[in-house]
Parts: structure tokens; C-alpha cells; sequence
């Protein structure tokens, strides 16, 4: 599932992980990423939104981590976001990898083969 709030991006990263085999389903919101995964069961999430627009330090994913804690969520990060310390493309805490923005594609796909590769062992 990838939550992302532009719908020309959310199709760039559902194409980019259909072209590795992984079908990706849009969702433009938390409560719209909420009422799918209600529905029908994720192996991860992809998450390009961005922090509150108010300037507030809430996570805009908390919601979905709190209800599907076990869900490992794929995070894209702005580079201007000082709250995760980045090590390499991308960093695991968690159940969470984040990805910092701009990124290539090559790291989205080898972090979502990542998490696949951990939900298999």
C-alpha cells in the first residue's frame, strides 16, 4: 500500500513496484490507508507524507502504527526533517525503514525487497 498525497508520485512509486512484481495499492490519506488495510491484508507501507503542515512534531502515521503494529512501514523522509539520523540510504527502527527524499529508485526497491526479505524469515 503506498499512502502519498500527490497523486502523480503515488503512481511513479506504485509503477516503480510493479515493475519489480509488487502490486501496490494507492491510498491518498491515513484514514483512507486505515479503511484498506481494514479491508484487505499488506505485506508494508509505503508512506510519502510529509510531517504536519502546522509545524507540530505529530507523526502522520501513527494512527496506522498503533492499530497494525506489526505492519512494517517504508518511510520517504524530506531531507529537511532533522527528527531521524540517517546512516546510508536508509535506516531501520522498528518496524519502519526511512528513506530519505530525493531518492533513487534503486533504494525504494531494495528496501521493500528488505522488508519482504525479514517478513519471509
Amino acid at each position: 500500500m503506498v499512502i502519498e498525497d500527490q497523486p502523480e508520485l503515488g503512481r511513479v512509486i506504485r509503477d516503480v513496484l510493479a515493475s519489480e512484481g509488487l502490486e501496490a495499492v494507492p491510498v491518498p490519506d491515513v484514514p483512507g490507508a486505515l479503511a484498506a488495510l481494514e479491508e484487505r491484508p499488506v505485506e508494508f507501507l509505503v508512506s510519502d507524507l510529509p510531517s504536519d503542515p502546522r509545524g507540530s512534531d505529530e507523526d502522520p502515521i501513527l494512527q496506522i502504527a498503533q492499530r497494525f503494529p506489526e505492519l512494517p512501514i517504508l518511510v520517504i523522509r524530506d531531507p529537511r526533517s532533522n527528527d531521524v539520523p540517517f546512516f546510508g540510504p536508509w535506516r531501520r527502527e522498528g518496524t519502519r525503514i526511512h528513506l530519505r527524499r530525493p531518492f533513487r529508485i534503486d533504494d525504494l526497491v531494495a528496501a521493500s525487497q528488505e522488508i519482504l526479505a525479514s517478513r519471509a524469515s
